[in-house]
């Protein structure tokens, strides 16, 4: 059933796409022919991943896509942008080649200041669930670390591009970075009805009563904000599922 909704979908898009790209009626060539640019639709859903350093960004992908794809506690000054979506075959892009790949992104190139703080990772991975989603690994958020690229802007500008901002927590006492905290606020300021929020390595606390007290203390956080206290929203408790017996809810399929 599940293959069924994904062609379905992959259709869909390939039609809106070429409600666009038609060489004679489309709409890029209309407008064109009034002196205007105009992009086609990206034909994936993006999904942007951003939090503090070792919120489980990366380990994330990996699991959701199947394959070993990004290193696992990078250096947060040094790490930059990766876009991992499905190919043919398992290759890596550097920057200009992302461009050339993503031209809806060729702005992020003046919001970061460098066209180097951009890669992309092709998978060949078989995992239905990744047929149609490009996800966006952002560098972990640190307080008083200096990027080699305006980190703020990029990720704002990316956060008004994404489809969906899934925000992680750790539950280590890393989660409440104000460096994070100050992005959540502006992405959730004018997308709020794009932004997950999810408490992530939940299986490392101790007890569900631990666990709660986390929650808590997470959500009072957010709450302090004044964009963020104007809505209601949701924080999911997720862990990678393992072959070990674990306890606690795990959202992660959810």
């Amino acid at each position: 059933m599940a293959k069924n909704v994904t062609s379905v979908a992959e259709q869909t898009l390939k039609q809106v796409v070429g409600l666009y790209t038609d060489p004679d009626r489309g709409l890029i060539s209309i407008a064109k022919n009034a002196g205007m640019e105009l992009l086609a639709p990206r034909e994936k859903v993006t999904v942007m991943l951003i939090g503090n350093h070792s919120a489980g960004k990366s380990s994330f992908v990996n699991w959701f896509i199947g394959e070993h794809v990004q290193r696992v506690g990078a250096a947060m000054e040094t790490a930059g942008f990766t876009f991992i979506t499905r190919g043919k075959k398992r290759e890596s892009l550097t920057g200009p080649a992302t461009l050339a790949l993503y031209p809806h992104f060729q702005s992020l190139v003046k919001a970061a200041g460098s066209v180097d703080c951009m890669t992309t990772e092709v998978c060949a991975a078989p995992i239905e669930r990744f047929r149609l989603i490009t996800l966006i690994d952002t560098p972990g958020l640190v307080d008083g670390i200096q990027y080699a690229f305006d980190i703020d802007k990029a990720l704002a500008w990316l956060g008004k591009m994404a489809d969906i901002v899934l925000v992680f927590f750790d539950p280590m006492g890393q989660a409440l970075q104000n460096r994070t905290l100050d992005m959540i606020e502006k992405l959730y300021e004018h997308s709020s009805y794009k932004v997950k929020f999810l408490l992530s390595k939940a299986d490392t606390v101790g007890s569900e009563s631990e666990r709660q007290k986390v929650l808590m203390q997470i959500t009072q956080s957010l709450c302090r904000r004044s964009c963020l206290n104007k809505y209601g929203f949701e924080l999911s408790c997720i862990y990678l599922p393992t072959d070990k017996p674990q306890s606690g809810l795990n959202q992660i399929d959810q």
